[in-house]
């Protein structure tokens, strides 16, 4: 298996009930027609074990643009809620 070395388009820093919470956008170098995102931290609700991980890959900045904005809201909304922080990836 051979790495993937990714391009950071843009990178975010918010803070969700005082837990630092970074996100970037990312393009492997050798397609830039892909299109990914990454958070260092993860949520989850009540009601669910496991972490709600996005695993998409898009094919527009905008697209990704559009859903990691929507995944730092529903994360805000679920911990409002009473859910839960997880480790995200690592960076």
């Amino acid at each position: 298996m051979s790495a993937v070395i990714y391009t950071i388009l843009k990178e975010y820093f918010i803070e969700v009930h005082n837990h630092p919470v970074k996100a970037r956008i990312m393009s492997p170098i050798h397609d830039s027609e892909k299109f990914i995102f990454q958070t260092s931290l993860f949520y989850k609700s009540k009601s669910s074990d496991d972490a709600n991980k996005p695993l998409a890959t898009f094919t527009s900045f905008a697209t990704a643009e559009r859903h990691l904005l929507q995944y730092l809201e529903e994360f805000q909304n679920t911990v409002d809620l009473g859910g839960h922080v997880a480790p995200g990836s690592n960076f």
